[in-house]
């Protein structure tokens, strides 16, 4: 497949700048994690360097270049990724670029490259990039794909195109999700926050066992029965920003059933039950206070501070009780 369902109208918007020869030597794709922007951009790249590309512009698959796409040894399109997942880029990765966007292409056509994702690019990195796209070489064309634009600087962005990539519509995400196995996908899907990639990944078993954990942890936490400072040295351990996602997930069903008790519009519905029960423990200001104190985590999470302190911190807070009276004001 060279594009996914929801993602027609940003690839004709990209075929349409193609026939016009209106492409811009740098694009910002942008739009949440798990929605496919990477197969985006791979599938539109390797469409761009085909030698015999269809009528929509979708690789061959069969020719010289796809073939070498295939096999990862195309000299044109090459990624620019960090050396492990959760790091930054640095600056010698786009030095590497910017030495070699220089080179002709060795096909004759486009040179493409693709950041990724783009936001993981420090400072020294973000600085050494921006001369390029101030001064790139005609066939150049670099793609930086990101879930978070705002943390990239406004110079960068000011200088690349955008291309949003939204969140699919509810039905088309769960007809894709439908035929990749057995599942209770709806319920995936909005553990996922809509993004079909992401529910395709919480479908791993042992995702879904820590998941489950993670809920009946923080649930007996705000009922008194965990000990926080025992279960920030156990969540360290996990996989950290997935935890964090779905305890920021619980806190926002919190807020919203505080205020309203018949809302169904959850990130957790197979919790609902239990996140009742919770939500009238407490006033909604204070689950939202609570919400609120979750947030900076992920920012201590990229500057590698003390997590373990950080978690013990936020888990006291969660078990100040202030349980709502019937009656008392």
């Amino acid at each position: 497949m060279n594009y996914l369902p929801w993602q027609q109208s940003q690839w004709h918007r990209m075929r349409s700048l193609h026939r016009q020869g209106r492409i811009p030597h740098a694009l910002l794709f942008q739009g949440p994690e798990g929605v496919g922007k990477r197969l985006f951009a791979e599938a539109f790249g390797r469409g761009l360097l085909c030698l015999t590309p269809g009528d929509e512009g979708a690789a061959c698959g069969q020719c010289r270049a796809c073939l070498l796409l295939q096999a990862g040894t195309h000299p044109d399109l090459s990624w620019v990724e960090p050396e492990e997942e959760g790091k930054a880029i640095r600056i010698d990765r786009i030095r590497e670029f910017t030495r070699r966007e220089t080179i002709s292409s060795q096909f004759g056509g486009h040179k493409i490259w693709i950041i990724r994702p783009a936001d993981a690019m420090n400072d020294a990195a973000s600085n050494a990039l921006l001369k390029t796209l101030e001064e790139p070489t005609p066939s150049t064309l670099i793609l930086l794909l990101t879930s978070r634009p705002g943390a990239l600087p406004a110079t960068i962005r000011s200088r690349c195109q955008s291309i949003t990539f939204p969140v699919p519509p509810k039905a088309q995400a769960l007809a894709w999700l439908g035929p990749q196995g057995e599942q209770d996908w709806a319920t995936l899907l909005a553990v996922s926050a809509g993004a079909p990639f992401k529910a395709l990944a919480l479908a791993d078993p042992e995702k879904q066992k820590l998941r489950s954990t993670i809920i009946e942890q923080l649930l007996k936490l705000f009922a008194g029965g965990a000990d926080p400072i025992a279960l920030a040295e156990e969540w360290h351990k996990r996989d950290l920003p997935l935890v964090l996602q779905w305890i920021t997930s619980l806190l926002v069903d919190l807020v919203r059933l505080a205020a309203n008790t018949g809302c169904r519009d959850l990130f957790n519905p197979d919790a609902l039950e239990q996140l009742l029960t919770l939500a009238a423990k407490k006033p909604g200001a204070e689950w939202q206070g609570h919400l609120t104190a979750i947030y900076p985590l992920s920012g201590a999470i990229e500057r590698q501070l003390n997590m373990q302190l950080q978690l013990e911190a936020l888990l006291l807070s969660f078990t100040t009780k202030t349980e709502k009276q019937s009656g008392v004001r």
